[in-house]
């Protein structure tokens, strides 16, 4: 066990070291044809009651602060943000028509972008193209279509002049703003969408294999996994910006789709980790926890769909970090008490947390929803893998059981010495035979079979050579009857057959090479002194009227006048 925590541990710190190199160091180098916007001034509209023509007036100038963060990151808030910003200096005589501007948040849900423009004709008329924008408003409203949002830069733009925007939004106002040549941009975007693609892809794929198990195996274990699945690809395709680019629809409906598929993906992951971990109500404290993290989903998704998304989002950032946690501490546990598949839930959602870790950390950095992207498309993966694991493991411990009822029921209705079924079957076997011989019109037949002398034979030889005789018997009754034919030790030195589907010739065949087999069978109880056993059975044909009784007695009379007209012999009743 401690071997398979070192191995979690490595993968974590070398997955957590990569990550944080491929967002610094990739954001660092940066990428040819774009630069980032850092010069931030901020103002922090309380009650959203000042306009644009207040906002940039010289007067109001020294309301702004300075932000001195790389990137935009404001939290949660109710508030109307002002931005503004220049674009470098020494990057103005490169900017013209094909100059591009980027807001990369697809989730922000008003964006007011104002562009200073002035005529070349008239230097001194300074004039503000506007731009509105966000997820509120209409896809038509874009000057480009993508998930993020891009602007051309006019020749007109006035350069050292303040570009002012206005942010509103119910998500985390989280927004890097990159200056890009056009051809770089599209190159981008290429690089991007194919990304996406395997990412959408690897989650289509992992939900459609695990739908057909689904289907094969009834596992409601499957099903939950399923659902998690689909409801966590329409919410990221939702969360990128994918489903109001291609489905522009009324926001009221596009932001409650996004609050119940959000919600319906916590509900369904903690109904899987229930299930997977196998969470009984006899677990007070951990059912008492997969409970309450139930409530706080339910209630997260029925805020976001009326419309308190503030608090909803609020709910689901908690949800996001606290649930991952407390999954991980449970699979733990299992693993502690010799669950192995938890060791592959584990990693999943490690690796999951570990893409969340990275994301806080780099403050929202692009690189950062790259690695998210990628540690949540590993977690499906691995959660497939721990399904399968499981699976397994459970198959094991059910053929181990079945087994072991197999032959603990054996046990209590075989004979131990001889191998036959015993008296407590035959009456269950009877009764069956019975039955389906009187619904099917059918005959059946009845053999009581008796070793003649054996009490004589026990005395002279011994009951361990007494043994042998049982036991040979039992082979000779094996070897004779076929597959529908049933032998019975009833107690002592007393057998009885069981011949369904035979009439009164095919019994007093199959008696008669019972007894004439068995006879021809040589004992040598002691040294140079063979013995001949024989027996005498008496049978009967079931009639309409018979119980297994009445069917007994009859064959039981038939035995009794064998013996008594002097054995070995068969006689039917």
């Amino acid at each position: 066990m401690k071997i398979y925590f070192r191995k979690l541990i490595t993968i974590f710190l070398l997955l957590f070291v990569f990550s944080l190199h491929t967002v610094f160091a990739g954001e660092k180098q940066g990428t040819e044809g774009h630069y980032s916007i850092t010069n931030f001034e901020t103002f922090e509209d309380v009650n959203g009651v000042y306009d644009f023509a207040t906002i940039s007036s010289p007067a109001f100038s020294e309301q702004f602060q300075l932000y001195k963060q790389d990137a935009i990151s404001l939290g949660i808030s109710k508030s109307v943000y002002w931005i503004r910003f220049v674009l470098p200096t020494n990057d103005n005589s490169q900017i013209d028509a094909k100059q591009l501007l980027e807001l990369s948040n697809p989730s922000i849900s008003k964006i007011d972008l104002y562009l200073p423009v002035v005529n070349s004709s008239d230097m001194d008329n300074l004039q503000y193209l506007e731009k509105h924008v966000g997820a509120e408003r209409p896809s038509t409203n874009r000057d480009i279509w993508d998930t993020s949002w891009v602007f051309d830069i006019p020749q007109q733009y006035a350069q050292g002049q303040y570009i002012y925007l206005k942010l509103e939004s119910i998500s985390t106002l989280r927004l890097p703003i990159l200056v890009w040549q056009e051809n770089s941009f599209f190159k981008k975007i290429f690089i991007e969408n194919i990304g996406y693609g395997i990412f959408y892809g690897v989650l289509i794929a992992v939900f459609l294999y695990n739908l057909f198990i689904v289907f094969v195996l009834r596992d409601k274990t499957y099903l939950f996994y399923v659902l998690y699945i689909f409801f966590m690809f329409i919410y990221q395709f939702n969360a990128h910006g994918h489903l109001k680019l291609w489905l522009n629809i009324e926001y009221s409906l596009y932001n409650a789709l996004f609050w119940i598929c959000l919600s319906a993906g916590f509900i369904f992951s903690i109904l899987f980790t229930a299930s997977f971990l196998q969470v009984h109500d006899d677990e007070a404290v951990w059912s008492k926890i997969i409970k309450m993290l139930l409530v706080t989903a339910i209630i997260q998704g029925i805020l976001g769909a009326f419309g308190y998304s503030i608090l909803a989002n609020k709910i689901a950032n908690c949800l996001g970090i606290i649930e991952p946690s407390l999954f991980m501490a449970l699979a733990i546990f299992r693993i502690c008490q010799g669950f192995h598949p938890a060791i592959f839930y584990l990693l999943a959602w490690g690796i999951l947390s570990l893409g969340i870790l990275v994301w806080i950390l780099s403050s929202y950095r692009i690189m950062a929803e790259n690695v998210l992207m990628f540690t949540t498309a590993s977690e499906a993966i691995l959660l497939s893998l721990a399904l399968s694991d499981r699976f397994k493991t459970l198959r094991l411990k059910e053929l181990v059981l079945t087994r072991n009822i197999h032959y603990y029921r054996d046990l209590s209705l075989t004979d131990e010495l001889t191998g036959l079924y015993n008296r407590r079957y035959l009456k269950k076997k009877m009764q069956q035979e019975i039955s389906r011989a009187v619904q099917e019109e059918k005959s059946m037949a009845l053999i009581v079979i008796d070793i003649d002398l054996f009490k004589k034979y026990n005395d002279t030889y011994g009951h361990w050579q007494g043994d042998q005789v049982l036991i040979r018997f039992s082979e000779v009754l094996l070897n004779i009857l076929d597959g529908t034919q049933t032998a019975f030790r009833f107690g002592g030195e007393e057998f009885v057959v069981l011949l369904p589907n035979a009439f009164y010739d095919d019994a007093t065949v199959i008696a008669e090479r019972i007894r004439s087999h068995f006879a021809a069978e040589e004992f040598v109880p002691v040294e140079d002194s063979s013995v001949h056993v024989t027996i005498s059975a008496g049978f009967s044909i079931l009639k309409l009227s018979d119980t297994e009784e009445i069917l007994f007695e009859r064959a039981d009379k038939a035995l009794y006048q064998a013996k008594k007209s002097g054995r070995n012999k068969v006689v039917f009743l």
